[in-house]
């Protein structure tokens, strides 16, 4: 989506229930979506509004639409966790927070120890854990991977969006996260590349959203620098400790063991795994991350409602030029507002 000067700017607010739309809700001010990819419930809904009367906040879902130059943008679907009913100005209204379908997981408890047996794929048990949530609607890249044995590891109590999001890290997939159209999205974990660029932003309107201002950080730790990573899986129902290695050897890294002998990370030991290759990756993720220098950069530009979770994009022009991975945004839903872009940059040392 490119930025083109003067936009003809309007917002409406969608009440749905079973995914139908029966009426509207009335926004007294401006209000806000944010979204940060370290949250389990990814998006938050806050603002102002004038709801009506038949709405259900337990199962009925908030969606706001931005229109630009006359189309229509989905940003979300939200359950109203929390309203505060105000009157000000001879009006009443409630000052709303919601939260986005992760809640529906997040809400949910296993009433008895699950039972996942040996040789059933991940992917499609996950489906299932949240289909028993009243999530229906999924886009899943189906992986391979299958219970080595069978699974009964999560007491009575455990929230479905903990299993599920156990069961993701597992198969080295990004945690749990919805999209504009209020899709469940399951796939893997992105790196920051070039192959993966959805957005680009630079200091023209000719290169996509023009920079509104800009700030600049830059974050390095080397306390804990390591270059060989081992990762083990020992459980009672596998017949042998399960055990991976990755070490730094690129000479090009000054990290590497050329370089600066064998630094051995603290051993990692996990619960459970799906696969040796599962557990390679996994060891070797360590590694990559380990390699990495994290540069912050916060940018502003015009609302831009197709960004999701942890989308990759380039900046161009004289500041931070690269690619990177957006951790967070902020939208300010109002006329003018201004979208805030927290976007994370891997150097490899």
């Amino acid at each position: 989506m490119e930025n083109k000067g003067v936009r003809d700017f309007s917002l409406r607010y969608d009440i749905l229930r079973g995914q139908i739309k029966y009426a509207e809700a009335q926004a007294v001010g401006p209000a806000a979506i944010s979204m940060d990819i370290r949250r389990k419930i990814k998006q938050v809904f806050t603002g102002d509004l004038v709801l009506p009367n038949q709405m259900e906040r337990l199962s009925d879902r908030l969606r706001p639409v931005l229109i630009l130059n006359g189309v229509e943008y989905p940003l979300g679907q939200f359950l109203l966790t929390t309203t505060r009913q105000i009157r000000e100005g001879g009006r009443c209204f409630y000052r709303c927070e919601g939260y986005d379908l992760c809640f529906l997981a997040q809400r949910t408890r296993v009433e008895k120890r699950p039972f996942f047996p040996a040789g059933e794929r991940y992917t499609d048990r996950i489906q299932a854990l949240l289909q028993q949530c009243g999530i229906q609607s999924a886009i899943v890249e189906d992986s391979d991977e299958i219970f080595a044995t069978d699974r009964e590891d999560w007491e009575i109590g455990t929230t479905v969006l903990d299993i599920v999001n156990n069961l993701l890290d597992e198969i080295n997939y990004q945690s749990l996260w919805f999209d504009a159209a209020g899709n469940a999205r399951i796939g893997p974990v992105w790196e920051p590349s070039v192959n993966h660029i959805r957005h680009r932003y630079g200091p023209g309107q000719e290169n996509g959203y023009a920079l509104v201002k800009e700030a600049y950080e830059r974050e390095d730790d080397l306390f804990n620098v390591c270059n060989v990573f081992v990762v083990q899986c020992e459980n009672p129902d596998r017949k042998e400790m399960m055990q991976a290695v990755s070490v730094n050897d690129d000479p090009a890294s000054a990290l590497s063991v050329l370089r600066q002998g064998r630094v051995m990370a603290p051993p990692v030991k996990l619960d459970n795994i799906a696969s040796q290759s599962a557990l390679q990756r996994y060891a070797d993720l360590l590694r990559w991350r380990s390699m990495a220098a994290q540069e912050i950069t916060v940018i502003h530009t015009a609302l831009n409602p197709v960004h999701q979770c942890g989308d990759i994009l380039a900046l161009e022009g004289d500041l931070a030029p690269g690619v990177y991975e957006e951790t967070g945004w902020a939208m300010e839903l109002a006329p003018g507002g201004l979208m805030e872009h927290t976007l994370r940059r891997i150097l490899y040392r």
